[in-house]
């Protein structure tokens, strides 16, 4: 898009340059009024360009550049400006990003550190993280890992303290990979579930019930060697008499 006031002048030319190659031109006084001109790469929609657009198309990551649009206005004065702004190109990752945590349970004060890696992208994606669906501040640690084709890998590092008392027994972990407005992608949810602090005892208060199980068999047994205990001794006082 180009933008422009010519403050009451008529518009004389629109010129599109790349890197200060040009190649589209509007000139409204001329039949037709756009011409293109052939710049490598470049497939111009003339249908669809005009005074304040150039549409592109089958772009690729080769027409990641600087571009340029030049505004003349019409005699007496011809007054000429030009400006330039970047294009990217994105091509996205085939897949959506993944997350990995240290550990799956947890207690109050515990250490957690969970990673989430987007898959090769140009350019690298940004990561944002999500904790029971609440956005994280931005005080992650990020790496980019480049690869000889121009593609690169983001990896982010979460790392924060399991609260002692929470209200909430579970921590739903997520991250977020996104380009620009281009392209947004989420992991899958990772949940990470609080467990007590103290062990079970081994008369059987288990929060689990498992080890109020184990201890019925064993209290039968004692009961059982209490009784032929008793029938024994009665057995050898009757003897003996």
């Amino acid at each position: 898009m180009c933008t422009y006031e010519l403050e009451g002048a008529q518009l004389y030319s629109i010129r599109w340059y790349r890197n200060m190659i040009e190649f589209y031109r509007y000139v409204p006084k001329e039949s037709p009024a756009t011409k293109v001109f052939p710049v490598a790469e470049i497939k111009v929609d003339v249908a669809a360009s005009d005074q304040n657009r150039v549409v592109l198309t089958e772009v690729d990551r080769t027409l990641t550049g600087e571009y340029q649009c030049e505004v003349s206005a019409d005699a007496p004065l011809f007054h000429t400006d030009i400006k330039s702004a970047k294009m990217v190109v994105v091509e996205p990752p085939l897949l959506s990003p993944n997350v990995t945590s240290d550990r799956m349970t947890y207690i109050g004060g515990d250490h957690i550190r969970a990673n989430c890696t987007s898959p090769p992208s140009l350019p690298a994606a940004n990561i944002t993280w999500y904790v029971n669906e609440q956005m994280v501040p931005s005080f992650t640690a990020n790496h980019v890992l480049n690869f000889s084709n121009g593609y690169a890998s983001s990896l982010s590092t979460l790392e924060l303290e399991a609260a002692a008392l929470s209200p909430v027994p579970t921590l739903m972990i997520r991250c977020e990979a996104s380009i620009f407005d281009v392209w947004k992608a989420t992991s899958h949810t990772i949940v990470l579930r609080e467990r007590s602090a103290n062990p079970a005892s081994a008369l059987g208060r288990s929060f689990t019930g498992a080890a109020t199980e184990t201890c019925i068999p064993t209290i039968l047994v004692l009961l059982l060697q209490v009784i032929l205990q008793f029938l024994l001794n009665n057995f050898t006082e009757t003897s003996i008499r």
